[in-house]
């Protein structure tokens, strides 16, 4: 049995196959590193809870000040 391909093209076509392949396996490590940083992941909750400590400021000042605005 031979190993060699059947059309000149094929081993071109293959190597741009695990060229991709190995582009997406970094581009999903680099993705899952990303979303497991534990610094980053705790920078976006401070982020968010002071988001919601500004937004009930601001709905307090509004209701304090006897009106809502439309």
């Amino acid at each position: 049995m031979t190993t060699a391909t059947l059309s000149p093209g094929a081993g071109r076509l293959a190597g741009l196959a695990v060229r991709s392949g190995l582009g997406l396996a970094s581009w999903g490590l680099r993705r899952a590193r990303r979303r497991t940083d534990r610094e980053q992941l705790l920078s976006r909750a401070e982020s968010a809870a002071a988001a919601r400590r500004a937004l009930a400021e601001r709905e307090e000042l509004f209701r304090s000040a006897g009106y809502l605005p439309l």
